[in-house]
């Protein structure tokens, strides 16, 4: 049963420079989703009658700002949109218990 391919980049300095700032990116939309859980969830704690949560979604368009992050305009919004949802589908995991 073939289970994975495994391949090998030689990315050259150039090429290591670009991912290595899409990684950062992508890390940096999962840190700030992770962070506005949390901010929400204390917010839903404080002012929300028991039982009831705020509501958590998939979106990032929020964290892009000319002013504050100015490099997430280099960033392809594919993976500005992918960390967004691979957070949510996560955190939807974390929830269900599984």
């Amino acid at each position: 049963m073939l289970t994975g391919i495994k391949l090998r980049a030689n990315p050259t300095s150039n090429q290591k420079l670009i991912l290595s700032q899409w990684m950062g990116c992508a890390r940096l939309i999962w840190n700030a989703k992770v962070d506005e859980e949390k901010y929400y969830r204390t917010f839903a704690r404080k002012y929300h009658p028991i039982g009831t949560y705020a509501p958590v979604d998939q979106k990032a368009s929020q964290f892009k700002s000319k002013e504050l992050t100015p490099w997430l305009s280099a960033c392809p919004s594919q993976i500005i949109r992918n960390s967004a949802v691979n957070w949510y589908q996560t955190y939807q995991k974390f929830m269900k218990g599984s």
